[in-house]
C-alpha cells in the first residue's frame, strides 16, 4: 500500500514537473524581447557578468513576463528546469509546513553540482554552479541589484 502512494505520489510530482517545464519553455519562446523591468534587466546584466566565471554552470531567470536560460549544455534544459522549480516550490512547502516565514534563498550543495535559487521581488533565479564556487559572493551581487 506505501509503495503505491509513493508511486503515486512520483507520478503526480513528475506531471507537476513536466507542465512546469512547459510553462518555462512557452516563456522562453514567447519573450524574444525582454519587456520593460529594470529589475529584471539589472538581474539579467548582472547574470550575464557572473556567467563568465569559470565555475558558473548557467542560470535560469523569471519573471511573470520574461524568461531567459544559459547553459554550457542546452539538451539539459529540462533537467535544469525541473531541478530549478522543485528546489524553489520545496523550499516554500517546507517553509509554509514549519512556519519559518518567506524563504530568502536556498542552496543545494550535490556530488558535482551546487544550485542557488533565489526570488528578489517578482523575479526567480536559479544560478547552477560547479563545485566549489564561493555562492555568498554571487548571492551578496544579486541581492545588491534589487536593494
Amino acid at each position: 500500500m506505501t509503495r503505491k502512494n509513493n508511486m503515486n505520489e512520483t507520478k503526480q510530482v513528475e506531471e507537476i514537473a513536466v507542465i512546469e517545464v512547459q510553462e518555462l519553455k512557452d516563456d522562453i519562446t514567447q519573450t524574444n524581447e525582454i519587456q520593460d523591468c529594470p529589475e529584471y534587466t539589472k538581474l539579467l546584466e548582472t547574470l550575464q557578468e557572473l556567467r563568465k566565471l569559470k565555475d558558473v554552470v548557467g542560470y535560469i531567470l523569471r519573471s511573470d513576463s520574461n524568461a531567459t536560460v544559459d547553459l554550457n549544455d542546452p539538451s539539459k534544459i529540462i533537467e535544469y528546469a525541473m531541478l530549478s522549480s522543485q528546489s524553489i516550490e520545496s523550499s516554500k512547502t517546507l517553509a509554509e509546513a514549519f512556519k519559518l516565514g518567506e524563504t530568502e534563498n536556498i542552496f543545494i550543495e550535490g556530488k558535482k553540482l551546487n544550485v542557488l535559487c533565489l526570488v528578489l521581488g517578482q523575479n526567480t533565479i536559479s544560478l547552477f554552479l560547479e563545485k566549489g564556487n564561493d555562492h555568498n559572493s554571487i548571492l551578496k551581487a544579486l541581492v545588491a541589484q534589487v536593494e
